[in-house]
């Protein structure tokens, strides 16, 4: 049985097996899931930006990431095919995802539409129902 951690780097809370589906749970606010892998180039590169963006936002949402090497059955569930992918949750609830890597200004527009439509999710329990270009 792996244990729960849950580390910080900067704002974004590191997510295993043991602890994802609690921390989602558990989250006053809507999420951002990074799933990711440390062999992966694009992971790498899209770290800093996920941070910043993680910094500037943290008060609208929780920015959280998990290995998918180390949380295969995490990654299966939530179909998880390439990294990086950002995974987009109201409660344990996927509600839209990018995958690979994203131009920053794309990324954090469409983190901004994401907390935006927010309530839409929450009060309706339902998955937000629009199109995320990332153009704002």
């Amino acid at each position: 049985m792996k244990t729960a951690r849950i580390t910080m780097a900067g704002a974004v809370q590191e997510l295993t097996e043991g602890n994802f589906d609690s921390s989602l749970e558990g989250a006053d606010k809507l999420a951002i899931v990074e799933f990711y892998t440390n062999t992966c180039v694009n992971c790498m590169a899209m770290r800093p930006v996920y941070e910043a963006l993680a910094i500037e936002l943290e008060k609208y949402a929780l920015f959280a990431r998990i290995n998918v090497a180390e949380s295969q059955a995490i990654a299966a569930r939530y179909g998880i095919m390439g990294v990086p992918t950002f995974k987009f949750f109201c409660g344990q609830r996927p509600i839209g995802e990018l995958v690979g890597a994203i131009n920053a200004t794309i990324l954090g527009n469409t983190i901004k539409d994401f907390v935006r439509h927010k309530n839409e999710c929450i009060s309706k329990s339902t998955p937000i129902i629009y199109e995320m270009d990332g153009y704002g």
